[in-house]
């Protein structure tokens, strides 16, 4: 799984009852106000073994572009937009991460002024991205305006000094999480009353419900660990919650979801090995890949379709940032 390191993913859990439908396991249940998220790493890099050889029929119908800085040991395309712009981070040789912009094949590098590093993760349609910067001690929310290459400050969660911005809409919903010694909240953000209000998956371990992403409809998707620390997928809306698995994975991580429901991530076998996935808002279930034997994350999807992510080799080595358009 991909993700800034130093949270290795943990929490407890027992998933309560739910039935088993033909293509994924959805269990709804009411929402309860604790607070508990933690943010697990989007690729993992051990496997014990390949994925199949032969891609998935649905990755033919994409053509895929390697993007980022030459030379990158660690980028990912995080968020993808209706206009094709996309946002993410890389690591360059100093080990220094920064945030990007890409469109129409020119890359950007984007810095907050004085910052020690800069992750920027999803756009919305009105190209404002969301992401947060640090100074190795404390980590702060940031909404960056990608026309006018201005900053919006998220006020920080009192007594947590690691505030992470995930995902945001076109209304400036946004969701994330924020980190203390010890403790954890997941946050949706309200701009208009300016204020946060904190979601859990009913049941799931401590501190580890991670919002990753959410369409206009504020329907919120993203990940919690069970009473085994295997991590399951979730759709939150209104206060009711809706739990997601890949038939036949180990774990499930959505990362987002577009205006048309449908629902992208990455899925792990028993084996580890990580491979993307959509699943429609009809309930359809398809694996899409980079082509080769590559291990894929989907991270980003916009209303078309098209999709953004990273790949990596089963072998170890650089995870590279990738865009793959709808044909």
């Amino acid at each position: 799984m991909l993700a800034p390191a130093g949270f290795p993913p943990a929490g407890k859990l027992s998933h309560s009852n739910c039935g088993l439908l033909p293509v994924l396991l959805l269990c709804a249940v009411t929402a309860w106000s604790q607070t508990a998220p933690h943010r697990p790493p989007i690729v993992s890099m051990a496997a014990s073994s390949a994925k199949p050889a032969a891609d998935t029929p649905p990755s033919a119908y994409y053509k895929f572009i390697t993007i980022g800085p030459p030379g990158s040991p660690y980028a990912v395309a995080d968020g993808i937009n209706n206009a094709g712009m996309v946002t993410g981070y890389y690591e360059d040789s100093n080990s220094v991460f920064h945030g990007f912009v890409w469109q129409n094949g020119v890359f950007k590098t984007v810095d907050y002024p004085g910052a020690t590093y800069t992750y920027l993760f999803g756009t919305n349609n009105l190209g404002m991205a969301i992401g947060y910067y640090g100074d190795g001690t404390t980590n702060h929310t940031v909404e960056y305006s990608v026309q006018s290459a201005t900053w919006i400050a998220l006020p920080d969660i009192p007594n947590y000094s690691q505030n992470e911005g995930y995902g945001i809409n076109d209304a400036g919903v946004a969701v994330g999480n924020a980190f203390s010694s010890g403790a954890a909240v997941a946050w949706i953000w309200d701009p208009v009353t300016r204020l946060y209000s904190f979601l859990a998956v009913p049941g799931a371990a401590q501190y580890s419900t991670s919002p990753s992403g959410l369409n206009d409809k504020e329907q919120v998707a993203g990940y919690f660990a069970d009473a085994n620390g295997m991590y399951h997928g979730f759709i939150e809306q209104g206060g009711a919650y809706t739990t997601i698995d890949v038939p036949g994975a180990t774990e499930t991580y959505p990362d987002g979801i577009n205006n048309k429901g449908t629902i992208q991530g990455q899925w792990d076998n028993a084996d580890y090995t990580a491979q993307g996935f959509l699943i429609t808002g009809a309930g359809q279930f398809f694996a899409v890949d980079y082509p080769g034997p590559e291990m894929t994350a989907i991270v980003g999807i916009n209303d078309r379709g098209d999709l953004s992510g990273g790949y990596w080799a089963i072998s170890g080595g650089p995870v590279s940032a990738f865009v793959a358009i709808l044909q």
